[in-house]
């Protein structure tokens, strides 16, 4: 979406999905995918279920396992950087189980039973060392009540890492890739997801599970031997890989601090501060000729097929690109959410805002980088950064503990 515009005016536009329109056939499925939007008017291929969503997050897990474990026996001179992306796709199957499915049984929306959503929520949270259910869902529905507000648990876990409004792009730059690479904010968040598996945990039952699962992975190492493997292939990729991966997402979730934190907005206001998190770019312009053309269809190529697609593969998993969906109709359809947002937008575009482009534009976007508006409407007056700060200092003192966790819900 062009910068200040509206949201009914993109309807006029082309969008950089519809620029794709013209590329041949088989790859409209896989730009439908990475960028979470369907072409105007196309059809669906494969309706998708919440066990087809659920069973896709375990696979790529275990294909990210198996292939690591192939490489690590034994060690060569490629071995460091499968493994890396090893670590990738297994934290991304991880992140598929739980800020999709786990996500979607706190809305009682994977099985539609509440006994079926809290089991399979426990299970998983148990496995990943995840904030148990109970606890979980009530902080869930607190981040739905009181968006980017300060009784929003992911708001104070942004401030405890120094996020800040008004950022200029150096600052934010500085910011980000000191706390992504800061042993503390790692050290912090892991600690916090052990202490709510193990310390005053409720129900007792949970508890159970947690000593439980931890019994049961010390007895099988020990008896197979396989330390190593389960530092490299397990922990590294459930820890610092998972932990990187929720902290960028969670920054690109909702515009934090376009409404200076307030806790009551009209719903104009609440849904500005979620947008559609769409991946890509146009393709380069039909009037390119030789040379220029080539460099150009290289370079979106390449940016589709690495940048963009690394994206959508590891960070913003499954029906996350439509998260302002979600804040919108979070009870919809939310496996097929692509197509149901479309329908949706199409019926009262004023909903709904959209930013297109790579983590980067939507890390921009989210935290107001340099005052950037982009893909909000031009008539949007944001809460001057003074006030915004002086509600953030007043908050710090009383926020989360420095063992907290982000839900990256």
């Amino acid at each position: 979406m062009a910068e200040n515009s509206r949201p009914e005016d993109t309807l006029q536009e082309i969008s950089p999905r519809e620029t794709m329109r013209g590329l041949p056939g088989f790859v409209q499925p896989y730009l439908t995918w990475i960028t979470g939007v369907p072409l105007e008017g196309g059809k669906q291929l494969i309706p998708w279920s919440p066990a087809k969503a659920g069973l896709l997050g375990l696979v790529q897990m275990a294909a990210g396992i198996s292939v690591g474990a192939w490489a690590l026996h034994p060690f060569r001179a490629w071995t460091l950087p499968v493994l890396v992306l090893c670590w990738l796709f297994t934290s991304g199957g991880m992140r598929r189980l739980d800020v999709v499915v786990v996500h979607q049984t706190l809305h009682r929306m994977f099985t539609k039973s509440a006994r079926g959503d809290r089991i399979v929520g426990e299970l998983i949270t148990t496995f990943f060392w995840r904030m148990p259910y109970d606890d979980n869902r009530k902080e869930h529905l607190a981040h739905h009540a009181f968006p980017c507000s300060m009784k929003d648990g992911d708001t104070h876990y942004l401030l405890s890492t120094g996020m800040r409004p008004g950022m200029t792009r150096s600052e934010f730059r500085r910011y980000l890739w000191r706390t992504l690479f800061s042993p503390k904010h790692h050290a912090r968040f892991f600690f916090g997801r052990v202490k709510n598996n193990f310390f005053g945990v409720a129900p007792r039952y949970r508890l159970f599970m947690s000593i439980g699962y931890l019994a049961a992975t010390v007895a099988f190492i020990t008896l197979t031997g396989w330390w190593m493997e389960w530092l490299v292939l397990w922990l590294v990729p459930m820890s610092v890989f998972f932990q990187s991966c929720t902290y960028l997402y969670t920054m690109t979730e909702h515009r934090w601090w376009l409404f200076g934190n307030q806790e009551r907005l009209s719903r104009d206001k609440r849904d500005l501060l979620t947008f559609g998190r769409f991946c890509g770019e146009a393709v380069p312009d039909a009037s390119l000729t030789g040379g220029r053309k080539a460099a150009a269809w290289s370079s979106w190529t390449f940016r589709m097929l690495f940048v963009h697609s690394s994206y959508r593969m590891f960070v913003l998993v499954g029906d996350t690109v439509q998260h302002d969906l979600h804040h919108v109709m979070p009870a919809c359809d939310w496996a097929n959410s692509p197509w149901i947002r479309a329908d949706d937008v199409g019926n009262r575009p004023e909903r709904y805002t959209e930013v297109w482009g790579s983590l980067a534009d939507h890390l921009r976007a989210a935290g107001q980088v340099d005052n950037t508006m982009t893909g909000l409407p031009g008539d949007v007056v944001p809460t001057e950064w003074s006030r915004s700060a002086s509600q953030v200092a007043a908050a710090t003192a009383s926020s989360a503990p420095s063992g907290a966790e982000s839900t990256g819900q």
